[in-house]
């Protein structure tokens, strides 16, 4: 188990840990031990409580984690992709859990905790971690403009765990896209991850202050049964993209109905079956755009489109921008 600290980050080092791998006044990488997987995680220390952590990994074991001494903190959260685990709170213990493509807004008062990330799932996210002090410093005498949960936390009456969880919208995509895909150096850099931060917050705190949400549904309990056959369809569909099953051959191979099968879907990923699935494509998509090189007409015709007009119009309502334009930004960005 590899051991955090908010004081001195990654505890373990060299062969069977993390090794920092850059350094500097305010960013900090580390690389993924070979033994456990590849890829990076990377922090940025924006201010003092402010900070910003971009994950991007591939784990061939399951990897766990531990964290400790970490002050009460809001996390503004993008997953982008990957099954995340964990259970946090000092006093009052609560268990969550992340699957695919989510924002989430969560308050939390006591952090240590435990977390699992699952193995063969590229686990690719960008957080926001900001200490409400320093969030209400940007307010101010305009404290009233925050959502009442949140101004619940500036009165200290919010509970020990507060969790919100969305879709990621066209506009978030596009500044997700940015802090990937930053180019600059030095106190540019700094700034334009701070500005970057900050509409993404920006985004957040506005849907929260049109409706309060229910109890998000991800973290309710499912009989075990349901779960093992929800993840087994989930599975399914991600080994036949280009051709998946059908709702009436996903139902029989479950062993499910058509309606407990898209509400097991519903409380475990936040979407029906058809929208997971519209969902994954896209993802796989933006992946072989991205890195496998491939032309969008290889990359429709891969993922199950028939029409590059479809495919399009989808990948732009997902991703704010088009697949050429994403293709054509790839390349420059290569050169």
């Amino acid at each position: 188990m590899t051991r955090y600290s908010w004081k001195s980050g990654f505890s373990t080092y060299g062969k069977d840990g993390f090794a920092l791998a850059e350094s500097d006044r305010f960013e900090h990488c580390w690389c993924c031990p070979k033994s456990l997987g590849e890829g990076t995680f990377r922090r940025v220390k924006i201010r003092e409580g402010f900070e910003l952590w971009i994950a991007d990994c591939l784990f061939r074991k399951e990897a766990y984690f531990s964290f400790h001494d970490s002050p009460s903190l809001l996390l503004f959260g993008f997953y982008l992709s990957g099954h995340y685990e964990a259970v946090v709170g000092r006093r009052k213990k609560r268990p969550l859990e992340f699957y695919g493509e989510q924002q989430y807004l969560m308050y939390i008062n006591e952090p240590d905790g435990v977390s699992q990330v699952k193995a063969g799932m590229p686990l690719r996210s960008v957080s926001i971690v900001i200490s409400p002090e320093r969030l209400f410093s940007y307010f101010e005498d305009d404290m009233a403009l925050l959502p009442s949960a949140v101004q619940r936390i500036v009165e200290k009456k919010g509970d020990d765990i507060f969790l919100r969880i969305k879709d990621i919208t066209p506009a978030m995509h596009v500044a997700l896209r940015q802090i990937v895909d930053c180019p600059y150096r030095g106190v540019t850099r700094k700034l334009f991850f701070e500005s970057r931060s900050l509409e993404l917050i920006a985004y957040q705190l506005k849907q929260l202050s049109v409706s309060e949400p229910p109890p998000a549904r991800r973290s309710s309990i499912m009989h075990p049964g349901d779960r093992n056959r929800t993840e087994f369809a989930r599975n399914l569909l991600l080994r036949n993209l280009d051709a998946p099953p059908n709702l009436n051959e996903l139902a029989e191979a479950t062993g499910m109905s058509h309606p407990k099968l898209n509400r097991c879907f519903r409380r475990m990923f936040g979407t029906t079956v058809f929208q997971y699935l519209k969902q994954e494509r896209l993802k796989q998509a933006r992946f072989m755009i991205e890195d496998q090189g491939l032309t969008v007409t290889e990359t429709a015709y891969s993922v199950g489109y028939s029409s590059l007009s479809h495919f399009a119009k989808a990948y732009k309502h997902h991703f704010g921008i088009s697949p050429g334009a994403d293709f054509r930004r790839k390349r420059a960005v290569e050169k």
